[in-house]
C-alpha cells in the first residue's frame, strides 16, 4: 500500500502558506476583522531639523485592489495608499521633498496610470520636488509612474525600463480534445469570449486584442517622451521595445538622471532648483505608517502592515489570479 506521508506533507505545506497569508507577522497577530485604518503615523528615518523630506514606496505589483485574508481582515489598495499619503504630505508645510522609494515590476495599466496622475497633481498644488528612487527592479508600470517626477536616481544594481504593454494567455484547446474535454460555452456574439483559452481565436479577435495593446503602447511611449524629453524620440523609439536596462545602460540613454545610494538621493533633492528647505541643513527623512511600529532606517520605509507572504505564494500555488488584465508589467 502506498505511503500517505508525500501526500500529508503537501496538505500542510499548503494550509501553512494560507494561515500565513492570512496573519500579519511582525507586532501582532490580526486574527480579527478590523472595522477601518489607522491614522498615518511619522516615523523617522534620518536628520533632526525641523524640515522634511518623505518616503513614499511603491513595491511589488501595482494594483488598485485591496486584498482580503482568509479571516477577514483586509490591506489597503496600493492606488488609495498612496494617494493618502500624498495628501497627508500636502498638508503638511514642513515638507520639502518626496522621494518614491521605487520596487516593482509594474502592474495594471490602470493603477500606474492613476498614481502617475495623482503625482503629477501632488506636484502642481505642492509645488515641490519629487523624485523618484529606484531600488531592485522600477520596471514598466513602475517606470511609467517615474516619468511624474522631478529626478530619478538609481542603485548601481537597478533593473528598469521594459516600457510595454502585456496581456499573458495561454489555450488549453488542442489538450482538452486530446482528453475529451468541450468548450460549450453560450456567448451573445462571436467575440464575446475573446481570448479564452478553451476556443481557437480567431485573426478578427487577434486584430482587436492587438489594437488595445497597440494602443495602450502608444499612451506610454507619450508618457515616456514628455518625461525623458532630452532622449531623442527616434531613439526613444527604438528603446522602448520592452527591453529592460541596467542602471549604468538606462543612464546611458537619459532614461534615468543619476546613480547613487538613498543618501546620494537625498543629497540631490537638496540640490534641486525646487527644494524650498535649507542646502545645508539635515532634514528630517520620514515616511508615513499606518499603526505601531518602529522604522529605523530608509530600507525599512515599506508599505505599512504589508504582509510579508503577499508577494503571490499562494496565488502561484492555488492558481487564484485568473483575471484578464492589460499590464505594464515585466514578468518572466
Amino acid at each position: 500500500m502506498p505511503s500517505r506521508k508525500p501526500f500529508l506533507f503537501v496538505c500542510i505545506v499548503l494550509l501553512s502558506v494560507l494561515f500565513a497569508e492570512s496573519c500579519v507577522i511582525g507586532n501582532s497577530l490580526n486574527l480579527l476583522p478590523q472595522s477601518g485604518k489607522a491614522d498615518f503615523e511619522e516615523k523617522l528615518i534620518a536628520g533632526r531639523d525641523q524640515e522634511k523630506i518623505v518616503i513614499i514606496s511603491i513595491e511589488g505589483m501595482i494594483s488598485d485592489d485591496s486584498k482580503e485574508t482568509f479571516f477577514g481582515t483586509s490591506t489597503e489598495s496600493m492606488v488609495a495608499r498612496i494617494k493618502e499619503s500624498l495628501k497627508y504630505a500636502e498638508r503638511d508645510p514642513d515638507v520639502k521633498g518626496v522621494i518614491l522609494k521605487i520596487n516593482s515590476p509594474g502592474g495594471t495599466v490602470t493603477a500606474s496610470d492613476i498614481i502617475y496622475q495623482e503625482v503629477l497633481k501632488f506636484k502642481n498644488r505642492k509645488s515641490i520636488p519629487v523624485f523618484a528612487g529606484f531600488m531592485d527592479t522600477a520596471a514598466s508600470g513602475a517606470y511609467y509612474i517615474a516619468m511624474a517626477t522631478d529626478a530619478i536616481g538609481a542603485h548601481p544594481t537597478t533593473v528598469t525600463g521594459s516600457v510595454g504593454v502585456i496581456m499573458s494567455g495561454i489555450n488549453v484547446k488542442e489538450g482538452l480534445d486530446k482528453i475529451g474535454v468541450k468548450d460549450q460555452s453560450f456567448t451573445s456574439g462571436p467575440n464575446k469570449a475573446l481570448g479564452s483559452p478553451t476556443t481557437e481565436m480567431t485573426a478578427e479577435q487577434r486584430k482587436i486584442l492587438q489594437s488595445i495593446i497597440d494602443s495602450l503602447y502608444g499612451r506610454f511611449f507619450e508618457i515616456v517622451k514628455k518625461g525623458r524629453p532630452n532622449v531623442g524620440e527616434t531613439r526613444l523609439k527604438e528603446i522602448c521595445d520592452g527591453r529592460i536596462f541596467t542602471a549604468e545602460q538606462a543612464k546611458k540613454e537619459g532614461m534615468i538622471d543619476f546613480i547613487g545610494y538613498f543618501d546620494d538621493f537625498v543629497y540631490q533633492m537638496m540640490q534641486h532648483p525646487k527644494f524650498q528647505g535649507n542646502r545645508a541643513g539635515n532634514p528630517r527623512v520620514i515616511t508615513y505608517q499606518r499603526g505601531k511600529g518602529r522604522v529605523d532606517n530608509i530600507y525599512q520605509a515599506t508599505e505599512g502592515n504589508k504582509n510579508p507572504f503577499s508577494l503571490g505564494i499562494a496565488d502561484k500555488i492555488l492558481g487564484t489570479g485568473t483575471n484578464a488584465k492589460f499590464l505594464y508589467l515585466w514578468d518572466l
